[in-house]
């Protein structure tokens, strides 16, 4: 019987090891790939209905995503199966009150979704049955407190809707009844920390709300019952990581708040306790991919906070252990739709998650690699740890920020 020579055997090892490794490199280029579909485009609804300048995203419990068109002045529903429809257009209600420059969107547990209009001054409820009703306009609460250039809109499970007015510096809350109140204006806390030009909103699991202050460097805290805090102002963290011009906002199930600087080009935590943490700064990855200009923040089941880059185009993801993972760039699908301008981003179930190019006029729904399917084969899995432990290696925590240029601050401020 001729022997084996163990040399022979590990070499054969090292080949059939090789061939395992392209194969699956190969399969894994595959499905990442097929991980980013394109699910709306400057068509729209592609019967003559554009998108133009698509910001806002927003999601429902049975899957369904909405997405608001900035410039074309309307709103979209594009259900699982892919089928598009515009749920409001420029007339608004079809009463005489139009619908100017969409810049949020929101859905409640029943699948009512809630639009207001920059440059119209009102935002409207738009039922699943299609009945669109303004709920509110620049008159504001009606005792003075007037809404202008409303931006974001954000509706809590007991179906009150809260409405920013960036122009005049405040807040309102609309009840189920028609019931407007002003909740916050342009005192902050009322202790000397001022709200002014107040971007995003989000609201907690106890009902509170949170705003942030683009052009005073801060976010706060408004309960239930009315009280108001300051969670974070322009001196960020404490320790030389500021907060400049926040937009974004979100929080976690514990409680835990995030704001995107877009400015300062990062994202804080800020715990319960009150402790604010940086968790990604300008140099993005710390591998080359930065983040520049983050507009939209968002955090999903797990833990994972997403963020969007408008001006370094792409979105990463930052698991609770502080990884940092670019998880879509420039290049959209890689079949030619390209992601520009990102704006907003939304999470859904199962690793899912929706983003806006608002430049390049679309939308994406792109899978997380925690979302794909296991691999099949032993060995291939295998494959699969050990690529996605170089890509923890690969993944850094932000150490250091680049100057910003003129240019890019003036976008940023859009």
């Amino acid at each position: 019987m001729k022997r084996i020579d163990p040399s022979q055997v590990r070499r054969l090892c090292r080949v059939a090891l090789s061939v395992l490794v392209l194969c699956g490199i190969a399969q894994v280029a595959l499905a990442a790939a097929s991980a980013i579909t394109q699910i709306l485009d400057l068509d729209g609804d592609g019967a003559g209905n554009v998108v133009v300048i698509p910001r806002p995203v927003t999601l429902d419990q049975q899957g369904n995503v909405y997405v608001a068109g900035v410039f074309s002045n309307n709103a979209f529903r594009i259900t699982p199966d892919g089928t598009i429809t515009e749920i409001i257009d420029v007339l608004g209600d079809g009463l005489g009150n139009p619908l100017f420059r969409p810049k949020g969107i929101a859905v409640s547990a029943g699948g009512t979704v809630y639009v207001p209009g920059h440059q119209s001054n009102n935002a409207f409820r738009v039922t699943p049955g299609g009945v669109i009703t303004q709920i509110i306009d620049e008159t504001g609460d009606g005792a003075g407190n007037t809404l202008e250039e409303p931006g974001a809109v954000a509706v809590a499970p007991n179906g009150n809707v809260f409405v920013s007015g960036r122009l005049s510096s405040n807040v309102f809350r609309i009840t189920p009844g028609g019931v407007i109140t002003e909740i916050i204006d342009a005192s902050g806390d009322g202790a000397g920390n001022p709200l002014a030009n107040p971007r995003d909103l989000a609201i907690d699991p106890g009902g509170s709300v949170y705003v942030t202050g683009f052009s005073s460097h801060n976010a706060f805290r408004i309960t239930p019952g009315g009280v108001i805090t300051e969670i974070i102002d322009g001196s960020g963290d404490g320790n030389g990581n500021v907060l400049l011009n926040p937009r974004g906002v979100a929080v976690a199930r514990d409680g835990t708040v995030y704001v995107a600087g877009a400015v300062s080009d990062n994202v804080f935590a800020i715990a319960p306790g009150g402790e604010i943490t940086q968790i990604i700064g300008a140099d993005g990855d710390g591998e080359g991919n930065p983040l520049q200009a983050p507009r939209g923040v968002t955090v999903g089941e797990e833990g994972h906070v997403l963020v969007a880059g408008a001006l370094s185009d792409n979105v990463f993801r930052i698991t609770p252990n502080g990884t940092i993972i670019e998880i879509i760039d420039q290049k959209g699908d890689g079949q030619g739709h390209k992601l520009l301008e990102p704006s907003y981003i939304v999470e859904g179930p199962r690793g899912l998650f929706y983003v806006t190019g608002s430049t390049s006029h679309n939308a994406f729904e792109v899978v997380s690699n925690s979302a794909l399917p296991s691999l099949a084969a032993p060995g291939l899995a295998a494959l699969a740890l050990v690529l996605g432990a170089l890509g923890s290696l690969r993944a850094r925590r932000r150490l250091a920020q680049p100057p910003h240029s003129l240019a890019a601050d003036r976008r940023r401020r859009a």
